[in-house]
């Protein structure tokens, strides 16, 4: 099932990243403590884990700064209250990923693994029980970082087209040849996919992009609250 599926994605993403913690395991214990000495708040006023992990070292990553961002969209995602893992990693560990989930031997920059792929696109944040932190898990992405430069560097050389849509992570990235500024992006297109929104059809296309750009507009807001 999903929960299974996604233990197996935890125990992969453990192989292929040995300092990835159990995380989940962890934090259950610790909230559970709390609790059971009357601290803490109510399951609808938890604050989710942001696990970020980063086993490459092609590019610098400020990670502080990334869980800030992350933490202010999955707000704006009505989902703060989930946990979400985020694994930074190379090539060869997308590769693998890629392969044994979908069957394609090549890297790409983002795989996202939602936890709850049953659920109708947006339907996690009103759907998901939220007694039960079992189940508060949105899900893991894991970028290939190395595979974002390369793309970054193509893009910069590469002439935007008239007919290129200027909606969406699509249109915000067309501009961003910087590593690390285009990480939050492609952060929120995987989010979407987390969600279970896609873009396999026009009309899931147009779903998806709007709720992009409302994501999209509150980074921007927390960007320039930090310039």
């Amino acid at each position: 099932g999903t929960r299974a599926a996604a233990m197996v994605l935890l125990f992969v993403a453990a192989t292929l990243a040995s300092r990835w913690p159990a995380w989940q395991t962890a934090r259950r214990g610790v909230v559970q403590r709390l609790r059971a000495a009357g601290i803490g708040a109510a399951p609808l006023d938890r604050v989710g884990t942001i696990l970020i992990e980063n086993d490459q070292r092609a590019v610098s990553i400020d990670e502080g700064r990334l869980e800030r961002y992350v933490s202010a969209l999955l707000e704006a995602a009505r989902c703060r209250h989930f946990d979400v893992g985020i694994l930074l990693t190379t090539d060869d560990a997308v590769r693998e990923l890629n392969m044994r989930y979908r069957g394609i031997d090549a890297p790409t920059d983002i795989l996202s693994f939602p936890f709850h792929d049953e659920a109708e696109p947006g339907e996690v944040p009103d759907a998901v029980p939220t007694d039960d932190e079992d189940l508060l898990n949105l899900g893991d992405l894991i970028v290939s970082v190395p595979y974002v430069s390369r793309v970054c560097e193509a893009d910069a050389r590469r002439p935007r087209g008239a007919d290129d849509d200027d909606r969406g992570v699509s249109a915000a990235m067309a501009d961003v040849f910087d590593v690390e500024a285009r990480l939050p992006l492609l952060i929120i297109h995987g989010l979407c996919h987390l969600m279970n929104y896609d873009h396999e059809t026009e009309e899931d296309y147009e779903v998806m992009v709007r709720l992009e750009d409302r994501l999209i507009a509150r980074l921007r807001e927390v960007q320039a609250a930090e310039a």
